[in-house]
């Protein structure tokens, strides 16, 4: 089966100020929701620069001006959670014949070249592209080619523990998977000890400068 000639862009946020909590032992509230927001913006900002048919941000209405200012649409969060908000926003867009790249909003590593790379899969004729997170249990970036009927297996946090069902529901369509491990995605600040990772291998990031910066008195980064 043939790709679809388009894709695009799906970036799945909670409300700022109730993101990484499970980093409240390394962050204080006001600091978690600031990195939070930082990681967003280039997020958005890396995805913007890739060839796609759009980009949306799905979340709450306080993010409508940020997606506004990176050029793409805020698809209002339901209540139902976010694996909900995925399965709708995939209907629409296979409706419109396109595929769909889902992009993690919490990889300060996140770059152009490796979602190339993903894209680059997708169009050599695997219908679902799986990068997964450094543990090899979480999705942290995926593109299907039929949006419309993949079951997609995100919890209540992108990427938690979604890549064994996530290769186990392609396998049972005419979707051929393909794991692609890509260091710089396979890293997402989601507990203490990746917020370590990530400021050892990249200290002068200026997220991770911002995490030394903020980080609480009783935390070490060994």
């Amino acid at each position: 089966m043939c790709p679809r000639s388009q894709f695009r862009i799906l970036v799945p946020q909670k409300a700022l100020d109730r993101a990484k909590t499970r980093l409240r032992s390394a962050l204080s509230r006001e600091a978690r929701t600031e990195l939070t927001l930082r990681m967003l913006r280039h997020t958005l900002e890396v995805c913007r620069e890739l060839n796609s048919a759009g980009l949306m941000l799905s979340g709450p209405d306080e993010l409508a001006d940020l997606a506004r200012e990176f050029e793409g649409e805020l698809v209002l969060a339901g209540e139902a959670g976010m694996r909900r908000d995925i399965m709708e926003v995939g209907a629409a867009v296979g409706e419109a014949d396109q595929a769909l790249l889902i992009v993690s909003s919490d990889l300060p590593l996140v770059n152009v070249s490796d979602l190339e790379q993903v894209v680059a899969a997708w169009r050599k004729g695997h219908g679902v592209v799986l990068v997964p997170d450094r543990r090899e249990r979480g999705t942290n970036v995926m593109l299907v080619d039929r949006p419309e009927v993949f079951p997609f297996a995100f919890g209540g946090a992108l990427g938690q523990g979604s890549l064994e069902t996530h290769l186990t529901q392609a396998l049972g369509t005419d979707l051929s998977p393909v794991i692609l491990k890509l260091p710089a995605l396979a890293l997402d600040l989601d507990l203490p000890a990746d917020l370590a990772v990530f400021v050892r291998e990249a200290p002068d990031h200026p997220l991770a400068r911002f995490c030394l910066r903020e980080a609480q008195e009783d935390f070490t980064f060994e």
